[in-house]
């Protein structure tokens, strides 16, 4: 009897299992991969302001 495609059938998946891979840690030093390329943007409420 033949079979019919099957929604838990990954035969032809695009992606491997397990998902999509998340962000790689380009720096090497661990943590959240968007502190790689994000800048410093917060600073202490009681902080002065610097005027450079």
């Amino acid at each position: 009897m033949p079979r019919g495609q099957g929604i838990y059938d990954d035969e032809l998946a695009d992606e491997p299992k397990g998902g999509r891979p998340g962000p790689t840690d380009e720096g090497k030093e661990g943590g959240m991969a968007t502190r790689e390329v994000a800048p410093e943007v917060t600073t202490p409420e009681d902080a002065p302001e610097s005027s450079d």
